[in-house]
């Protein structure tokens, strides 16, 4: 269902992995992703943190969630190839869900790292 939303294809997401033990996200990074300095925008960055950890969120409540805090750390700038985002849950409740997600390239480079606090949106 992800794969079909508009901002999923426009950014370039793909959904490399999707089990019960793991969501993996890939971005072939393209120019027209970059900033003024050459380098992948951060907002693209915080974009994968938080699609990684959504859709972990939904596969395992089977229900929509939202985005309430969102924490990002940059450590290395990126500007070619591939980056790949892993989520892991760190607190899981009845409303809400604390994730870690990281990003790395190709060759395992942390490239960035965020925290988020998701509302658990049921009945909706």
């Amino acid at each position: 269902m992800i794969e079909r939303n508009p901002f999923f294809k426009h950014i370039g997401f793909e959904l490399v992995n999707s089990s019960e033990k793991e969501i993996l996200l890939k971005l072939s990074i393209k120019t027209d992703l970059l900033n003024t300095n050459k380098t992948l925008h951060g907002g693209v960055h915080a974009s994968m943190l938080d699609t990684v950890q959504s859709i972990a969120l939904r596969s395992l409540y089977q229900c929509p969630v939202t985005a309430m805090n969102l924490d990002v750390h940059y450590f290395a700038p990126a500007n070619t190839g591939y980056l790949f985002a892993r989520a892991k849950l760190l607190q899981k409740g009845y409303k809400m869900a604390v994730l870690e997600a990281e990003i790395i390239d190709e060759n395992t480079t942390l490239i960035a790292k965020g925290t988020g606090t998701y509302k658990i949106v049921r009945n909706a």
